[in-house]
């Protein structure tokens, strides 16, 4: 560059910059101009109000779709069925055919995905794809075209093809839809008799294939539909073949069901890819009890020694505290850690009646429902709503399953000649006592479920109580009472139980917020209704007069102290 051309560059930029600085000077304003400024002739429009997100709804179109699609599977379904007995049409037509039909629809379903309607295109990819898994499957083992294991091939190659579509597509529910498929095709297929252990080979060859696709596609961590459909319709299908399998295929059954639990690891924690999966804690405490219940059935399926299981049980629990420190680092941080010890106790706890005696189990499980509430809460202390959501659903999954456990054995005792257990020494009281437990925990966070975990505490509680006093007051009266069911004290003490229990629940209520009031105040009057309804119904009846007597005396007199007391509460907050 010549240095007369620069030296006239520099120069205009200076005129330049000197034209902006004067027309600044200009533009500004002095003191009076700068308030008439600030004043608007025209008032100032508001802040702009976005609208809201519309919400995404499926079109009737995707619904009728999806409808249709289902329909046309079945319709696929029942003319190979049709086929197959007419014999009208040869083994390779109907093959070639069912290729065309599947191959044909998934193609279109594809070009929806990867296009602007993926919600149309995965309700049309369920009747492509579960066309194709139909077909792979009949002609291995229907038409013995080729050997299993290339069925089995092509079954994996169609979960990796939805895989595919899934990961290109953004959207999980072509995995979920191709997974839907293949869980149903051993039950349109079926054919009778012994075949759990090729099921289990199936099904897990369709997991493997399954959890090779967030490796490949780098996603599938936050994919919820295809992980719970993989983990729920796998092991539905393994507890059939756990539960009919043959004494002499029970060992290799035993083994497949843990390279399925290891599956199940696999794809609820996801090591080794980026993404951080959820809800992982929840889907691997599923398949450990899971596997842990199946393993049983396996074990007497063997006619192995009961009180030897508890070792197997040791080990899972050995097994939950070992994956504490690796899945701090997999999901950055302590999310895992209560789910995991709540998991690890319950396995030990679990060990103890099945070494000792098995009617232990059901305070167990108690155990195992109240570790899991507190578990629950201590995850939404630190954040993690997500896994507290779930770990408190699984809580009150198990700890329903103790409440139906003790509601069969809580009159244990009262109908039998034999030794009555000792009043508040027995597994009825415990898994009452447990349940209630773990039901106050679950009705702290409100909601629905804590609605009706208040519920199922009030009942659990109020009745195991009054069932415990009932029999402690039997147990004083033997030899003398030897009939069947509660004698007349027993059932009049469970009377004054629910009596003393409403009065103090609606004592309770009286001073609090009108919420809390309502709560407490509500099941305190319907306790006394039933204390007063039993007592008219069926006390008065069976009792002499001074057991009447000792009963309404009871009853009148905890009534009239709650109010005396109520009344002082009351006039000791006016004064």
């Amino acid at each position: 560059m010549e240095p007369e051309d620069l030296a006239e560059r520099v120069a205009l930029l200076e005129t330049q910059v000197a034209w902006l600085l004067q027309r600044q000077q200009a533009a500004a304003p002095g003191p009076q101009a700068q308030a008439a400024a600030l004043t608007p002739s025209h008032p100032l429009p508001g802040p702009a109000v976005r609208p809201a997100a519309p919400r995404k709804e499926l079109s009737p179109v995707v619904w009728i779709a999806g409808i249709a699609a289902s329909i046309f599977l079945l319709g696929a379904i029942f003319f190979f069925r049709w086929a197959i007995e007419q014999g009208w049409v040869g083994a390779e037509l109907r093959f070639v055919f069912g290729l065309l039909v599947g191959g044909a629809i998934t193609a279109f379903a594809a070009k929806l995905i990867l296009g602007d309607s993926r919600h149309l295109g995965v309700a049309l990819l369920l009747a492509g794809l579960g066309t194709l898994q139909f077909t792979f499957r009949a002609g291995a083992w229907q038409y013995h075209f080729y050997a299993a294991p290339l069925g089995l091939a092509a079954t994996a190659l169609v979960t990796l093809l939805a895989g595919a579509l899934a990961s290109r597509g953004r959207s999980s529910g072509a995995l979920t839809v191709a997974l839907v498929s293949g869980l149903a095709a051993p039950l349109v297929f079926s054919q009778g008799g012994h075949h759990e252990v090729a099921l289990a080979v199936y099904l897990a060859v369709l997991m493997a294939a399954t959890l090779t696709v967030p490796y490949i596609a780098g996603t599938g961590g936050t994919w919820h539909g295809p992980r719970w459909a993989a983990l729920i319709g796998v092991w539905l299908l393994l507890l059939s073949a756990c539960a009919d399998v043959l004494k002499a295929d029970a060992p290799l059954l035993s083994a497949l069901l843990i390279l399925h639990l290891l599956l199940a690891g696999l794809w609820a924690w996801l090591p080794g890819t980026r993404e951080v999966p959820g809800t992982a804690t929840v889907l691997w405490l599923v398949a450990s009890i899971l596997a842990t219940s199946y393993g049983w059935l396996l074990w007497k399926r063997q006619d192995l020694g009961v009180e030897a299981y508890a070792l197997l049980v040791i080990a899972v629990a050995a097994l939950n505290l070992a994956l504490i420190h690796p899945l701090r680092r997999r999901m950055g941080g302590r999310r895992a850690d209560w789910g995991l010890l709540a998991l690890a106790a319950g396995h030990l706890a679990l060990a103890v009646p099945v070494a000792l005696a098995w009617r232990w189990v059901g305070p167990l499980w108690g155990a195992f429902a109240l570790g899991l509430a507190g578990a629950s809460l201590k995850a939404d202390d630190s954040a993690f709503s997500e896994e507290a959501t779930a770990l408190r659903w699984l809580a009150a999954a198990m700890a329903l399953l103790t409440t139906l456990r003790w509601a069969f054995h809580g009159l244990d005792g009262f109908y039998s000649h034999g030794s009555a257990p000792a009043p508040f020494l027995n597994a009825a009281f415990a898994e009452g006592a447990l349940a209630s437990a773990a039901w106050f925990l679950l009705a702290q966070r409100g909601g629905p479920l804590g609605l009706i975990s208040f519920l199922a505490l009030e009942v659990t509680a109020n009745v195991t109580l009054a069932l415990e006093v009932a029999r402690l007051v039997q147990w004083f009266q033997r030899p003398t009472h030897l009939g069947y069911g509660p004698s007349r004290a027993a059932s009049i003490a469970m009377t004054l139980v629910w009596a003393l229990s409403g009065a103090w629940q609606w004592m309770r209520g009286l001073g609090q917020q009108e919420e809390v009031r309502r709560v407490l105040m509500i099941p305190g009057y319907a306790w006394m209704g039933v204390a007063s309804f039993k007592l008219v119904a069926s006390d008065l009846d069976r009792a002499d007069t001074p057991l009447r007597a000792l009963a309404f005396l009871g009853v009148g007199g905890i009534g009239m102290a709650a109010a005396i007391l109520a009344n002082r509460r009351r006039t000791g907050a006016t004064s």
